[in-house]
């Protein structure tokens, strides 16, 4: 269509209209803000009928008075009906209420999206855009849901592994997952850190509210791709701030099959199946733990799956390991596992 494809400082600087077309995700959030809004063109203006969040209003609303900006026309707002917007009644200022959804041709279509997602469910299992939950086009449900088990498996394991009950989650996205669905994302990691400490089972439609009425906050960024996989997901178990409690970090991805791997945990490259009943140790690196540990799971009858362990880079330092275990597995197997004595660390998790 001969459009070129420039960065957006250029498009910024050139544009005499910016009109936005993108989904709300930490790295788009406030994407015309202040200082964006000063490398545009005096008398330009700005069409959002994206969501309102991607526009900081207060900026918006002194740029149109001041005359840096001629006008803007928008249909989403940060708060929806609007209430206290700046924007509101600024004579240059087009504002619509978001209502297209009600059209005759949007309704028909509606009809026939309800018909395909409930077809999907009776065929596949696969639930979209359930109530309480970000709408997704089918396209962005299928590219975000292979990361929805990795959200909820990373959740849970950083919520069994740290040291203690974590008082912040931190959520680092990169690639394709900072792209669609992080507010599924985030609700699947909220899910799995819950799941791990609760009787009560919580999902991903009413995670974050449970979340809230713990008091347990979220922290989300965007980061640039690492270790040579393009899309990652990093969640953090994170104390008070106040607290001498050591955080807890796993990286993950998903594999080109759909399974969920992790890549690394606490700094440590270490790749494994997230999935089963997990012994996790961490060990000071020196030789025969492997064995060691290997034989006294022998004695106790407990046959092993996989064995994953990666160190730091200092060889004699520390390392880790996640050891899957067969069948079911009593926390009395711990007792001896951490009488070996290079053994700092034990628990068993359970990741469903």
């Amino acid at each position: 269509m001969s459009v070129e494809l420039v960065p957006l400082d250029q498009l910024l600087a050139e544009s005499d209209f910016v009109s936005l077309h993108t989904a709300l995700s930490p790295a788009t959030q406030n994407v015309i803000s202040k200082a964006n809004i000063q490398k545009m063109k005096d008398g330009a203006r700005i069409i959002n009928a994206a969501r309102g969040e991607l526009v900081d209003e207060a900026a918006l609303a002194e740029a149109l008075k001041s005359g840096k900006l001629a006008g803007a026309a928008v249909d989403v707002f940060a708060e929806e009906p609007p209430k206290n917007s700046p924007l509101v009644g600024l004579p240059n200022v087009i504002a619509t209420p978001h209502v297209a959804g009600s059209t005759a041709e949007a309704q028909e279509e509606v009809g026939t999206q309800v018909a395909v997602q409930i077809k999907d469910y009776l065929a596949e299992g696969i639930i979209r855009n359930a109530v309480n939950l970000p709408a997704l086009s089918a396209d962005q449900y299928r590219r975000v849901r292979p990361y929805l088990e990795l959200a909820e498996r990373l959740g849970s394991l950083v919520s069994q592994a740290a040291a203690a009950r974590p008082a912040r989650i931190r959520i680092r996205y990169a690639g394709e997952v900072a792209e669609v669905g992080t507010h599924l994302l985030r609700s699947a990691v909220l899910a799995g850190v819950l799941n791990a400490v609760l009787d009560e089972k919580v999902n991903v439609v009413n995670a974050p509210a449970v979340a809230a009425a713990r008091g347990l906050s979220v922290q989300e960024e965007t980061r640039r791709r690492e270790h040579g996989f393009p899309n990652t997901l990093e969640v953090s178990a994170l104390p008070e701030a106040s607290s001498s409690t050591p955080s807890f970090s796993a990286e993950g991805t998903v594999f080109h099959d759909g399974s969920a791997r992790l890549l690394a945990m606490e700094g440590i490259p270490l790749e494994a199946q997230l999935e089963g009943t997990i012994l996790y140790l961490r060990n000071r690196d020196e030789p025969g733990v492997i064995g060691n540990v290997g034989m006294t799971l022998g004695k106790l009858g407990v046959n092993i799956a996989t064995f994953a362990l990666g160190r730091k880079a200092v060889r004699g330092e520390e390392a880790a390991a996640l050891v899957r275990l067969d069948g079911p597995v009593s926390a009395a197997i711990l007792e001896p596992i951490r009488a070996i004595p290079a053994i700092t660390e034990a628990k068993l998790l359970r990741l469903d």
